[in-house]
């Protein structure tokens, strides 16, 4: 019986992550350009000065972008200028979903 009620809260979990990840690739795509200052691997992140993204209204800025999959992180080094898709979470953050 305890373990139907693990398996129960296994599922949950990975349910959790398939709707998440769902809220992510519904949301819109906005392609960008701009220069690796930094990355930041316990976060997950890309440090990233950006020229103006006009197809979300946002001026050329340096921001923290987290990456939609933690493999990303060694494709890139600090210096090297990308382009890359950028698209909101839920919950508003700005992530990158792919590396061009």
């Amino acid at each position: 019986m305890g373990c139907n009620v693990n398996m129960k809260a296994f599922f949950a979990v990975i349910l959790g992550m398939l709707v998440s990840f769902a809220a992510i690739s519904a949301a819109e795509e906005h392609n960008a350009k701009g220069k690796i200052n930094s990355i930041d691997r316990s976060s997950k992140t890309l440090n990233i000065s950006h020229d103006p993204i006009k197809s979300m209204g946002m001026a050329a800025m340096t921001m923290d972008f987290r990456v939609i999959d933690p493999a990303m992180l060694d494709e890139v080094k600090p210096g090297q200028t990308i382009n890359f898709v950028v698209t909101t979470d839920r919950r508003g953050r700005f992530v990158v979903m792919d590396l061009e």
